[in-house]
Parts: C-alpha cells; structure tokens; sequence
C-alpha cells in the first residue's frame, strides 16, 4: 500500500512539473536557435489611439507639436510595418521608446493590439519605455476644441500591456522596466530603461533628461558579465542618446550619466548600441575616442531599419516604409498615402521653414525674400540631417552654401551654430554599417 502511494505521489509531482514546465518555460532559451538572426529596430513612434481624438480644433492644435512627425496616417503606417514584418519574419521588431504619443493607456493598448499579429507569426516584439511613455503629465484626449484628461501609463501598465516582451526576459531589474533577452547563442539584448519619471500620476510635462540609477547600473554590470561568461556579445537599446548628436542640441537627448555607462560597454566589449529620442537618423562613434561602441538612432514608422547578426559580423541597413501595397481601394484616392514618403518629406520641410521665419523674424530679418529663400534651405537640410542624409560631396556642399539662404540662415547665431552641425555629417554613414568582430 504503501508502495502504491510513493508511486502515485512521484505521478502528481511529475505532472506538477510537467505544467510547471508550461507556465513557466525556461526562461534562459534564446529567440532563436539559429545563429543568424534578423531584428527591426524603430523608436519614438508617438502613437496616438484614434478614439483618443476627432480630428478636430484641439487635434489640429496640438498636431503643430509633433515636429514634423506624421499624426494623420499612424494606423496606415503601422499596419505596413506589421504586412511587412509578416512577409519578412524577423526574428525581433524592436521599439526604443515613445511608443505613445504622451502616455497615453489607451495608446499603448492600442499599438500593442495592431503589433499582435508579428507575436502570434513567432516575431518576437520587445519594447522599452521613453520619456514620454510613463506619468506623463501630457496624456490627452481631444475632443472639439477640448483638451481632456486621460488615464496615464503606470510601470505595471507597462509591464501588462507589453507583457510578450517581459515573457522573453531571461533577467529583469527590479528597479526598472530594463530587461535581458538572449538572442540566440551569439548574442543577449540588454533592453534599457533610462526615464526620469514620477512613482504616481504626473500634472507635469515628462522628463526630458534621462540616467540609469545607481541600482540599474549594477544591474547593468551583472548582465553584461553574464553575457561574458556565456560567450554572448551584448547588444544595447535605451531611449536616450549615448553620445551628442548635434553639438547646438543636445540638452537632455544624452543619458545623463553617459560617461558611466560607456566605461561599462568599454570594459565589456560592446560593438553596438541603439537610441532614439531625437527623432533622427544618425550613426556614430564617440566623438571624444573613448568607447568603442557604435550608436545608433533611428525613428518611426517610416523608417524600419534590418539589423542582420551573424556570429561574426552584424550588418545595419536603413529601410523606408512603403504603405502602397497594402492600402485600401479608399485610401489610393489619398495622394498623402499613395506618395508616403513624399508626404512626409513635406510634414519636415514645413517644420524646418517654421523653425527658420521663427527665429530669423527674432533677429530682425523681414525682408520677405530673405526670409522665404531662408526658410526654403532650412527645411531641405533639416530633411537632410534627420534621414541621414547629410553626406554632401565636395560639389554639393559648395552649391549649399552658395544658396542665397545661407547667408540669410547666418544672421542668426543660433541658426548658424545649427547650420554647422547639420550640413555635413563628419562621423559615419547614417543608413548602413558593417561591424565585424571575434
């Protein structure tokens, strides 16, 4: 008898593990067994649900904040993105923050559901959190000419809405919503988050700046170790910038504690890092010599770049989003969609003419001439520099600066300090890149 019950208890304990086993699979397996590996990388989508507004006075309003970012088309944008990936099977698409436009719940809700389709196709879809993203006081409705309060994103909110990108998480910081996801044998993804936010609802705007605490740079030393010990190289994403961008703007777009960090990936061997936040297309190593990690920054739905991981190479190449194949008899009557590109091209273009008739008009320029040429060249460099573009050869360089504009852009100390940083790119080439490595 009591033979039977031994056996009988070994025959509970098994199956207790068996489903055991289910709900908590093992949490070191990679992505993927394979050892090439192919993940997208985007940030600072800014997603705005649609029952979030009316298209109406106060969206239009708020609509000029968006720095020439598309807000009229993100469901069309991002549903290209997801035909796309489902064609492509990536083996990750990445998110490095602002996922949301200012927090919103319903936001966040709303992109993960359009992004479920890539996790039910065995895409794996990891996202961190931006500035924006967290009690952030900005988080509106828009209805009529109203602007109302909305439910703000909380970390647990995070972590349930997003929660397919913690079930692949091998570590996960207790202080943070930072995170450690392997790969495949090769290599681990330390998934980064460097927000300054409140620890409850905010009525503040969100936090610009950003740094990694004390505990999560521990946390950070452990992982990278961890990945040393397992012959993984690690691969990092934040929001926040490792290293300046642009010499005229950089205040609150690099971590805070940047110097810290980089003597960490220095000690560890990190080839590559990826950051959003300034809305721009850029690659670059350390302009003071001091790491060797390669960052780079990207954005939105229109750009989805393929980073390809082999064991001893990784390859980065730019790719721009076409929505054409995938629109609706209704919307190819829309020259904005069925011309996506062009259309946005014109969003930035705007903005850079705005950006110079503000601040030239502030220096005493009125001549409208003057302004209109100005404004004309400032939005081509803006669209330039923020799609990395901005490589110009000897030739056309000299037809730049020979524009009637450019002498008008210099009038303005600010504009002329900009006008240094964005014409000409002196680091690397922004839209691809081969790292060969050990």
């Amino acid at each position: 008898m009591k033979a039977v019950k031994y056996v009988a208890a070994l025959f509970l304990m098994l199956i207790f593990a068996i489903v055991l086993g289910q709900i908590h699979p093992n949490r070191d397996r990679p992505l993927t067994n394979s050892s090439q590996a192919t993940i997208w990388v985007l940030s600072d989508t800014h997603f705005i649900a649609p029952i979030l507004h009316d298209e109406k006075t106060a969206y239009t309003q708020i609509k000029r904040s968006a720095a020439g970012k598309d807000m009229d088309y993100q469901p069309v944008a991002i549903n290209a993105l997801v035909q796309n990936a489902l064609k492509a099977r990536p083996t990750a698409l990445v998110i490095t923050g602002d996922v949301t436009f200012n927090g919103e719940k319903a936001s966040a809700e709303s992109i993960m559901r359009r992004l479920q389709p890539l996790v039910a196709n065995g895409t794996k879809v990891l996202i961190i959190p931006g500035n924006h993203d967290i009690y952030d006081g900005w988080a509106r409705a828009y209805k009529g000419k109203r602007q109302l309060l909305t439910e703000q994103i909380s970390p647990s909110d995070w972590r349930n809405i997003f929660h397919t990108s913690y079930e692949q998480a091998v570590a996960q910081d207790p202080n943070s919503l930072s995170y450690r996801v392997n790969l495949n044998r090769n290599y681990q993804l330390l998934m980064l988050d460097s927000n300054i936010y409140t620890i409850e609802p905010s009525n503040r705007p969100p936090n610009t700046g950003g740094k990694l605490t004390p505990q999560t740079m521990k946390w950070v030393r452990q992982q990278l170790a961890a990945g040393q010990k397992a012959h993984r190289k690690s691969i990092v994403f934040m929001h926040h910038n490792l290293y300046a961008h642009n010499e005229a703007v950089n205040q609150g777009f690099v971590l805070d504690n940047s110097d810290q960090l980089k003597t960490l990936l220095k000690a560890y061997h990190v080839p590559l890092l990826f950051s959003g936040h300034i809305h721009a297309q850029d690659i670059s190593r350390d302009p003071d010599g001091q790491c060797p990690t390669i960052e780079v920054v990207s954005g939105a739905f229109s750009i989805s770049p393929v980073v390809t991981f082999t064991p001893n190479r990784i390859t980065y190449q730019k790719h721009a989003t076409d929505p054409t194949p995938y629109l609706t008899a209704k919307q190819r009557k829309n020259p904005d969609l069925l011309h996506y590109q062009r259309y946005l091209k014109q969003l930035f273009l705007q903005d850079g003419e705005g950006l110079a008739y503000g601040d030239l008009m502030d220096n005493g320029v009125t001549n409208q001439h003057d302004l209109d040429a100005a404004a004309k060249l400032m939005g081509v460099l803006n669209w330039r520099f923020f799609t990395g573009d901005d490589h110009p050869d000897k030739a056309e360089l000299k037809r730049l600066k020979a524009d009637p504009g450019w002498a008008v852009l210099e009038r303005s100390p600010m504009l002329r300090r900009y006008l240094k940083e964005i014409v000409q790119d002196h680091n690397m080439n922004d839209n691809h890149l081969i790292i060969n490595h050990p």
